[in-house]
């Protein structure tokens, strides 16, 4: 599979694409990110280039199926006619607005064309013709999710990239270089094989869902046992306890002895008599206040308490 593989490689290397050229310049900064997914790329570039002439048009280069091309001089959008050709597509750029000396040029484009199937693999190459020397260039190729480097990544990469790392859903590798005017790279990858990292969001969407089932389930049995528990204290209560106990629950729980006279019209004797029953059985509790009483509503937990004892 390895030799098929370089062949492949070595067949592609004499078709290289050229993403991007801007001739004749100094370049401070050469920046490109490429984000790839199963069957795109898409670029991104940041460039800061020196003028030291009026610039009217300016010809980009780029790989052959350029889609999407925008283009935007210290973060100006300009306009752009795009014509294609055989092994490339070029956008003539209107640069009138250039200053003399530094310039921010920002561009954007998908593309299809740097992307080769290789039996179960997918190569990603692409070759950068500065035009003039990039006193720092920086490209970055983040894999699409759901794919990994080979096993033996130092043969599939090159050149060997500055850093290579995951920022937990991606494989992403980095190239740096100083005062070099073309950069060419070339990766091959695979889809994962299931590696448990792609399972996380499944694992975390799962969790909360159990979570919030576990929630509501709590808040379920607790009002199934709530209701429970008032069934074994109320279910033998008299009309007249009964009439005593709603009346309290009306009022938070507590009401005085002769707030319950008023709202239950029993006679004075009645409401005491009524009063010790519910105390005896452990629903309500009595307490002294100045020359009345009041009554309170026992907790439903002590309330449980009395009724097991019972």
């Amino acid at each position: 599979m390895q030799v098929f593989i370089v062949a492949v490689v070595t067949v592609i290397i004499l078709f290289p694409s050229s993403s991007f050229s801007l001739e004749n310049h100094t370049f401070d900064s050469y920046s490109v990110s490429v984000n790839l997914e199963d069957d795109d790329a898409h670029y991104e570039y940041d460039i800061v280039v020196f003028f030291d002439e009026a610039e009217t048009i300016h010809e980009f280069l780029f790989t052959t199926d350029a889609r999407n091309v925008k283009v935007s001089l210290n973060d100006v959008p300009v306009y752009c006619d795009i014509s294609y050709a055989v092994g490339s597509s070029t956008a003539s750029c209107d640069m009138s607005e250039a200053l003399y000396g530094r310039n921010y040029i920002s561009i954007s484009y998908s593309s299809r064309y740097p992307l080769f199937d290789i039996e179960d693999m997918v190569m990603f190459r692409d070759s950068f013709v500065f035009g003039g020397d990039a006193i720092l260039s920086r490209l970055s190729v983040k894999l699409p999710i759901g794919y990994m480097l080979p096993e033996k990544s130092d043969y599939f990469i090159t050149p060997a990239p500055r850093s290579m790392y995951s920022d937990g859903r991606r494989h992403i590798l980095v190239w740096e270089y100083e005062n070099v005017s073309d950069l060419e790279v070339s990766v091959i990858f695979e889809r994962s094989s299931g590696g448990a990292w792609q399972f996380l969001p499944l694992i975390f969407l799962s969790f909360l869902i159990l979570l919030f089932l576990a929630f509501h389930m709590r808040q379920y049995l607790g009002s199934k046992k709530k209701e429970k528990i008032k069934r074994i204290v109320y279910s033998h209560l008299l009309e007249s306890e009964a009439a005593v106990v709603d009346a309290l629950e009306a009022n938070m729980g507590v009401l005085k002895q002769k707030e319950l006279l008023d709202i239950t019209s029993f006679s004075k004797a009645k409401l005491s008599r009524v009063i010790s029953n519910l105390e005896l059985r452990g629903i309500v509790e009595k307490k002294h206040w100045g020359n009345s009483n009041k009554i309170f509503i026992v907790k439903e937990k002590d309330q449980k308490k009395k009724a097991d004892e019972e």
